[in-house]
């Protein structure tokens, strides 16, 4: 199951990169990823508290599988039963436009057997945590939106 929003940012590309990379502040603004410990790099490994929408915190151990600064960011985790139950790969991509504005989009990919009985409520509540990121990113930025909550 894939999962994809997109939003447009004022650039530069450098400024979203740096506030998506800084794992220690998320704390601050990012409703979905309340904490990352690790660093981003390649190969990196990673511990991540992640709150979908209307779900409890779940911390997770995942690996950084794709890094190319400063425009793409892709992790792995798999589900404590294990990834034959579920595994899902994060991806960060940032596509820099002529306007100097900043595409961002956000792909989450799901598979295993545990999707099996319950695709539509995952589906749901990963796309609107994905939106939800992407309004605290906008944020971030000092763009117009409301901070999260």
């Amino acid at each position: 199951m894939k999962i994809a929003t997109e939003i447009a940012l004022q650039g530069p590309s450098e400024r979203v990169w740096s506030i998506l990379t800084d794992f220690a502040a998320y704390p601050e603004w990012n409703r979905l990823m309340k904490a990352v410990r690790g660093q981003a790099a390649p190969d990196a490994r990673l511990e991540v508290d992640l709150q979908y929408w209307g779900k409890p915190v779940q911390t997770v151990a995942g690996v950084i599988t794709g890094f190319i600064a400063p425009k793409y960011l892709s992790w792995t985790y798999a589900h404590k039963l294990g990834a034959w139950f579920l595994a899902s790969e994060h991806v960060l991509r940032l596509k820099e436009k002529d306007d100097g504005r900043v595409i961002f989009f956000q792909e989450v990919y799901h598979t295993g057997l545990g999707l099996r009985f319950r695709r539509r409520d995952v589906e749901h509540y990963v796309r609107l945590s994905l939106d939800k990121l992407n309004d605290d990113l906008k944020h971030r930025l000092g763009e117009s939106g409301s901070p999260g909550g």
